[in-house]
């Protein structure tokens, strides 16, 4: 039997029902319509809040399932207009308002036998909560301002002793960080960074008013949580679940989970069909559809561009159409259906396809790699191994500039790349053009990013069997580790529909054995995670001459830790097959 880390409250307890209980909040003010928005759900999903059953009759909304332990921000949207509730705890949150915060604390989960009619020893769960607070957490404060010699201080201490931040040089974003690891019990915290004498804040991170006409920073400390992890990664298991909905045959495209949709964008249909369209898919329900009514200029139609996700916004770069190789920058704002172009500077990547785009939470960055260009004469092409960084505080790209015979990547463009903790692996790829051969790869790299953004090969030193070369496949991180699959060989029909796992703790590869209803194997669909992170959608894609979506019916696949029932996913249950209008396969995938 598995290990039960349970998903909810991040505890282990086997054989016995989380304690956590539901989250109740109420708005004690006038209002017709109240609707309640939390950062759970990036505030997309609203709570509708109803009038309490027993005086004083206030209005609350129940969140359901139960909130993870740490800290959570909400507002309320009464009558169409957004407010906070002065009465509670209040975040600045950067848009020149407030919002207000919460803790969850896990109750200590007791083994209550069902013939037993005994309350729980309350006790018992009061000591949990002491011991939840005296637990100590390593805390990095960061700052990109930029100073030789600068201090922190905090509320921690009451802003007693100032901690002397240590410096580094960041040389693929050309800037300078600065940082001290501090231990500190789960709470909120206020600080500000003392620089030649002055007090000031860093407006690039969460702020809060206090009590002197300024701000101060804030930092919530989350209690540490266990991870649901499966005891090995032998086997998966995939389940066969069908959705339906006029959509046209597609590869190339994106797919970026935000919330609890998945926003799918562009792509490439038949012939030199490029999209624009932007659908949105419910994982719960199975339903696709189209979003309309959205605000500002739309990108132009194109294919194999990057789409990265960030809070609840989506980044989108690059890509191509039958006309033209892009190297623009779009972000759409998933909460006001808004579409903003904008323009960053400094050294920018050429125009390309089918290169890499990462993004780097922990630097505020993203990393751009490899990719293609080929001119419409055919007279040029290029294929690259070069890495540019995108400031997002300062929207500056630099070109990372490596010495000429530094160890590196030969190019390539359709690799992989994944991020799992500060390191960047880089899988796979194919190296264009090189006269009537173009070959692929199945070497593996690391570009480590706590050691000055330096690169690694590990194929010499990886073991076990490895993916075979190939090119437009899927690099994706579940539960901490690396998974492999599909892609195209080295001939246009050699078509891969297999799965590989990489541990990047032993360097072992291994070949999970896979049950249930296989997928037909593809190359260039799109994916991401939903959810725990455990999770893998899989969307689209092209098989040789055929390309996904022409069948007459639409597949959701689901690939999990265990077996699973067919009404276990989502609580939703197996859709009846009917003849449909339109074919769109998609998997979950959870690894086991």
């Amino acid at each position: 039997m598995l290990s039960n880390y349970c998903k909810q409250c991040g505890n282990r307890h086997e054989d016995q029902e989380c304690a956590v209980n539901s989250t109740v909040i109420e708005w004690k003010y006038e209002g017709d319509v109240v609707t309640l928005y939390g950062s759970w759900s990036h505030f997309q999903v609203g709570y509708p809040m109803m009038k309490s059953k027993q005086p004083p009759y206030f209005l609350q909304a129940e969140i359901n399932p139960p909130l993870p332990p740490g800290y959570h921000q909400y507002k309320f949207n009464v009558d169409g207009v957004w407010k906070h509730d002065p009465n509670a705890d209040v975040i600045y949150n950067n848009f020149g308002t407030y919002n207000n915060w919460l803790e969850v604390v896990p109750r200590k989960l007791i083994q209550v036998d069902s013939s037993d009619d005994q309350e729980p020893n309350m006790d018992e769960d009061v000591q949990f909560r002491q011991n939840y607070k005296q637990d100590l957490m390593k805390v990095k404060v960061r700052t990109y301002l930029d100073w030789n010699e600068m201090f922190v201080m905090g509320s921690w201490d009451e802003w007693k002793q100032p901690i002397k931040l240590n410096r580094k040089f960041l040389g693929f974003a050309k800037k300078y960080i600065n940082y001290a690891y501090l231990h500190l019990t789960p709470g909120s915290y206020q600080y500000k960074f003392l620089i030649a004498g002055q007090y000031v804040f860093d407006e690039t991170l969460p702020t809060v008013a206090n009590n002197f006409s300024s701000k101060n920073n804030i930092l919530h400390v989350n209690r540490k949580q266990l991870h649901y992890h499966p005891q090995n990664y032998d086997n998966v298991y995939f389940t066969q679940y069908q959705i339906q909905k006029k959509y046209e045959r597609i590869h190339g495209l994106t797919m970026t989970g935000i919330g609890n949709e998945f926003y799918i964008f562009g792509g490439r249909g038949t012939g030199h069909n490029f999209k624009n369209d932007l659908h949105i898919l419910n994982p719960r329900t199975k339903e696709l559809r189209v979003v309309e009514d959205t605000k500002g200029p739309i990108p132009d139609p194109r294919a194999f561009h990057n789409a990265i996700k960030y809070g609840n916004k989506i980044i989108y770069y690059g890509g191509l159409n039958s006309d033209k190789v892009f190297n623009d920058y779009y972000v759409y704002n998933t909460t006001s259906k808004t579409w903003i172009q904008s323009k960053p500077k400094g050294q920018l990547p050429s125009p390309r396809e089918k290169a890499s785009l990462t993004l780097l939470p922990n630097y505020q960055s993203l990393i751009y790699f490899g990719g293609y260009y080929c001119s419409h004469d055919l007279e040029v092409q290029k294929t690259y191994n070069d890495i540019y960084c995108l400031d997002l505080t300062t929207m500056m790209w630099t070109h990372y500039d490596l010495d000429e015979y530094a160890l590196k990547p030969p190019p390539r463009s359709a690799h992989s790349a994944t991020q799992i903790k500060d390191k960047l692996y880089i899988f796979g790829g194919q190296l264009l053009p090189e006269g009537h051969y173009t070959p692929n790869f199945n070497d593996l790299w690391i570009l480590d990013f706590s050691k000055e953004a330096s690169w690694a090969n590990l194929t010499p030193v990886m073991k076990g069997e490895p993916p075979s070369p190939r090119h437009g496949h899927l690099g994706s991180a579940l539960a901490g580790h690396l998974f492999i699959y599909g892609g195209r060989g080295e001939h246009s029909n050699d078509i891969l529909g297999d799965l590989y796992h990489f541990n990047p703790e032993t360097l072992v590869w291994t070949k999970p054995k896979i049950h249930g209803t296989i997928p037909i194997p593809r190359c260039y669909c799109a994916a991401d995670t939903m959810g725990s992170g455990n999770e893998l959608w899989i969307i689209g894609g092209h098989k040789g001459n055929m390309i996904f979506n022409q069948q007459s019916q639409t597949h959701v696949y689901v690939m999990s830790f265990e077996e699973k029932d067919d009404d276990d996913i989502f609580g939703s249950p197996k859709v009846v097959s009917r003849k449909p209008e339109f074919v769109m396969d998609i998997v979950k995938a959870i690894t086991k």
